[in-house]
């Protein structure tokens, strides 16, 4: 049996917030790598780190939300 819409739409809404929430409040850190900044640029740093607080966040704000509208039903 597969998902109900209104199970769909659950994990869209936490989906759709988590996302927008980390896109309105990500602060990026200063570099405490400088020989990667030198190397990589300071751009390409931003954006690792960038990433890395993404997946960060996915564990923290989107799959434990996630795993709790599936596991409703059951």
């Amino acid at each position: 049996m597969g998902m109900s819409s209104e199970t769909k739409n659950e994990i869209e809404k936490v989906l759709i917030n988590a996302l927008r929430n980390k896109f309105a409040n990500h602060k990026a850190e200063p570099s405490l790598m400088p020989f990667h900044a030198r190397l990589l640029g300071e751009d390409r740093m931003a954006l690792f780190s960038f990433i890395h607080s993404l997946n960060t966040n996915f564990g923290t704000s989107i799959f434990e939300p996630v795993a709790i509208v599936l596991a409703k039903n059951n």
